[in-house]
């Protein structure tokens, strides 16, 4: 990668940051369309957000990538934001001009790496776990299908879909009726809770030919693992992630992103 002085700047802001694997796949998509851009990873503490994009704003950055903890706060500082975002009540993309939009592209991310690997969304029913920020993007973006209901731990929260109350009763009629089922929690992150989550779920109520996915893209969950055991068609949180990005791109420079070698540089970060 050879920087000049003419090398736009693009960033992904977060607290921490460490973690992200945005750098190593917007890094090699810029390189493979020969975009003179860079993306580094910058950790912004809660209460330097303003300035930072204050500052991204006056050097006129190409864009930035917003992760956790920023995603709602940042929508405070456009001056503008996308449907999907207002809808949302969140940002993770930040396109600099004349004015600063803010866009979600975790929403028609999900769609897309769903629909990439096989899913038909017309007429389907989708139960998502969890009714956290995450869920309400993957329900944005699943806004094309027959109906989505949410399982949550407080349903009465829940003004964007039918909710109903976390019990074994409920979790086991709407698997049932379920074409596809979404773990929108953070069980999966942690190995310890992972487990006891999955026998948690009743996925012998699933109907053959439903669909089980999870947000969780640095390891294999062990809800995805029973899954796929018992025949059903899994997506881990590769896609959304490698296509949330790809949308980023697009966002920002115009053209259509390299997916699949975004893809690649995905699988080689987390190798390492």
């Amino acid at each position: 990668m050879k920087i000049t002085g003419k090398t736009r700047l693009a960033a992904v802001l977060g607290w921490p940051v460490e973690h992200s694997r945005s750098p190593a796949m917007l890094n090699e998509a810029f390189a493979v369309d020969e975009v003179d851009a860079v993306l580094v990873p910058i950790a912004v503490a809660p209460d330097n957000l303003a300035t930072v994009v204050a500052g991204l704003r006056a050097m006129n950055a190409l864009g930035a990538s917003v992760t956790l903890p920023h995603k709602v706060a940042v929508a405070a500082l456009c001056d503008e934001l996308t449907p999907e975002a207002k809808a949302i009540g969140a940002v993770n993309c930040l396109q600099f001009g004349e004015t600063l939009v803010g866009h979600n592209t975790d929403c028609d991310g999900f769609l897309d790496g769903l629909l990439a690997a096989g899913f038909e969304l017309r007429g389907k029913r989708a139960i998502l776990l969890g009714a956290g920020g995450a869920a309400r993007a993957v329900a944005w973006g699943l806004r094309g299908g027959r109906a989505i209901e949410v399982i949550a731990r407080r349903p009465a929260a829940v003004g964007w879909a039918q909710a109903w109350p976390w019990s074994a009763e409920n979790l086991r009629e709407c698997f049932a009726r379920a074409d596809l089922v979404v773990d929108c929690t953070s069980a999966g992150l942690d190995p310890e809770t992972d487990v006891a989550f999955t026998d948690s779920l009743p996925l012998d109520a699933l109907r053959p030919g439903a669909w089980v996915a999870s947000l969780v893209y640095n390891r294999k969950t062990s809800l995805l693992e029973r899954a796929s055991e018992r025949g059903h068609s899994v997506l881990d949180g590769k896609a959304m992630l490698v296509h949330q990005g790809a949308r980023a791109f697009q966002i920002w420079t115009g053209a259509r992103a390299p997916v699949e070698v975004m893809a690649r540089a995905l699988d080689a970060s987390l190798a390492r």
